[in-house]
Order: structure tokens, then sequence, then C-alpha cells
């Protein structure tokens, strides 16, 4: 991300408390989106098989690029 004002952050709000389970269980949860002095992160859950939850950091446009197909916006989102 090259600049901090280059994305509104408030545009992917809708993601934040969303979540995704998967047929083996595994999951996904998006805790939150915070503006950081290199650009917008991404604090996210990954949860894998029986263990605890594994707490995940990604840039916007990472999280955008590797996870972002998963979330789907709805209308009254």
């Amino acid at each position: 991300m090259e600049d901090d004002d280059s994305v509104n952050i408030e545009d992917y709000m809708w993601v934040v408390g969303k979540s995704r389970v998967f047929d083996d269980g595994d999951s996904i949860e998006v805790i939150q989106i915070k503006r950081r002095d290199n650009g917008p992160v991404v604090t996210f859950h990954i949860k894998q098989g029986p263990g605890i939850p594994r707490k995940l950091l990604l840039p916007l446009e990472e999280f955008s690029a590797t996870y972002g197909h998963l979330f789907k916006r709805e209308e009254n989102d």
C-alpha cells in the first residue's frame, strides 16, 4: 500500500465481525481494520482443528487479495 490516504478504510468496515466456517470446521473471522502508519491493517482469527484461534494481521490490500473472495458484501451491509 503506497499511501495511507489512498484507501478509505470505511469502505471496508462492513467485513468487521464477519466470519466464514468451512466444511471441515476451520474458520476465519475478521476482528478489526485499523489505520497504521504504513497503511490499513486487518486483524483476524484463523481457527484450525480443535485448537485456540490464531490472531493474525495483514495489510488490507494483502488480506483482500488473499481472503477477499471468502467474504461477499450483502445489500444491507
